[in-house]
């Protein structure tokens, strides 16, 4: 995601769990940039950029689709 300028009215307290599902693999992960951790009410955070990743595995082996 990309924002030249982004606010957030309230905060919360949020968590984000990523289990996957039964017989995979996964993992994820998040890249900030001018984006603090926890963000704080009516600030103004410029130049914004956020990346996520969500990698897994498939459960079929190759060549049996």
């Amino acid at each position: 995601m990309n924002a030249d300028r982004l606010r957030f009215g309230e905060t919360q307290d949020t968590e984000v769990h990523f289990t996957g599902s039964p017989g995979r693999e996964s993992v994820s992960s998040s890249d900030r940039i001018n984006l603090p951790g926890r963000v704080e009410s009516n600030a103004d955070y410029r130049d914004v950029r956020v990346r996520y990743v969500l990698a897994t595995t498939s459960p079929i082996p190759p060549g049996r689709f």
